[in-house]
């Protein structure tokens, strides 16, 4: 297995998903990872269905794989010696607890690295800590409403809507992953913990991107597009007699492959400022309902075969199940199982898309389970 981070100990004491999910790519790249949960549990063990057949959630498989738990309740004078018994061998700890919960156990950054001057200590908050708001909790959907995500996703006449699955607690994680990687090198030449702090609400924006740089440069309100790009056109998708599928112009010379390649014999040229991208997008109502007409009663094969042979990037557009269950070895080979510890299939994972030297980074230990429940 690739192991860059062989020899780090890192402690997790985060749970749902932000921080569990930067743990387990810790693991993923070699470190001994050692998660502390509730003696009930993570509560995302209970986050279903769907549940697999020992009745674990597939919620907590998707961000504990690679660990071992401990079951520990810190609030007890017990659980609080075993909790710095960790500490005390850990090189990274990952929490995410509210600061109130922080100073009640005793797990303050500030007294974390008091205590432990080589720690590095990773946080991941709803708000920043040098904010108003830094003592509110927040989940990844309240985020996304809050940041401005919402604002930006759905159809132009539809409501604000979510996107599909928890990114900004993703994003969290991989930026928490870049700090503590950094923290860990910088440890390596000087000797000095440090602390790393990824809020969600900061994730979130600088997940806005293009979008709020273009806030940031006129002032204006951005609205939402659908499948629509607010800066390219056309960079959507399209219907088709069968299905839909999605086609992205990178420039203009795409853009006149893809208009020979549709045209009918009988069409007149299309305007010439369409040639250029600003063009287009000023016209994005006119390009969109030329492309539509020439695409709507093709199949969704045809459509494809066409819009390729013209140079242009395009796909259907697929469910879930067809990506992970059809898919694997054609876009993909990111599906793995992993072994229990008697070697029977514990079922299939998702592994982290990081291949150094060709080899993938995926630990293949399955995530703990609770233990039996005593009589």
């Amino acid at each position: 297995m690739t192991a860059p981070l062989a020899g780090v100990r890192v402690l997790d004491l985060s749970r749902i998903l932000a921080g569990p999910f930067a743990a387990q790519l810790f693991a993923d790249l070699g470190a001994e990872v050692v998660k502390v949960e509730p003696p009930a549990g993570d509560p995302t063990r209970r986050w279903g269905p769907p549940f697999d057949a020992d009745g674990e959630s597939a919620y907590f498989r998707c961000a504990n794989r690679g660990k071992t738990s401990r079951f520990v309740d810190a609030a007890t004078d017990e659980g609080k010696e075993a909790v710095e018994a960790e500490l005390r061998r850990a090189d990274v700890v990952v929490e995410n607890f509210l600061p109130a919960s922080a100073r009640r156990l005793g797990l303050t950054p500030s007294e974390l690295r008091a205590r432990h001057p080589r720690l590095v200590v990773a946080s991941v908050r709803a708000f920043a800590s040098d904010v108003e708001a830094a003592g509110r909790p927040g989940y990844d959907f309240l985020v996304q409403a809050e940041s401005g995500w919402m604002s930006i996703t759905g159809e132009p006449d539809g409501r604000p809507m979510k996107i599909g699955v928890a990114l900004v607690d993703v994003l969290a994680a991989l930026y928490l992953a870049n700090g503590v990687t950094a923290a860990l090198l910088r440890r390596e030449r000087t000797g000095e913990g440090a602390h790393v702090e990824v809020p969600l609400m900061e994730a979130a924006i600088a997940g806005l991107v293009n979008v709020g740089a273009g806030v940031l440069t006129t002032g204006e309100t951005p609205r939402r597009y659908g499948n629509a790009h607010p800066n390219i056109v056309p960079y959507q998708s399209f219907a088709c007699r069968d299905g839909d599928v999605a086609i992205a112009v990178g420039n203009d010379r795409q853009f006149a492959a893809l208009v020979e390649a549709l045209r009918r014999d009988a069409d007149p040229p299309v305007p010439p400022e369409w040639g250029t991208n600003p063009g287009r997008v000023a016209a994005r109502e006119e390009v969109v309902a030329w492309i539509s007409g020439r695409l709507e009663p093709r199949s969704v094969a045809d459509a494809l075969a066409v819009v390729s042979a013209a140079g242009v990037a395009c796909g259907p557009i697929r469910s879930v199940d067809e990506v992970l269950l059809r898919q694997r070895g054609r876009l993909h080979d990111v599906v793995v199982e992993s072994p229990d510890e008697g070697g029977a299939a514990s079922g299939p994972s998702v592994a982290t898309p990081i291949l150094i030297d060709g080899e993938r980074a995926f630990h293949r230990r399955p995530p703990p389970r609770l233990p039996p429940k005593k009589e």
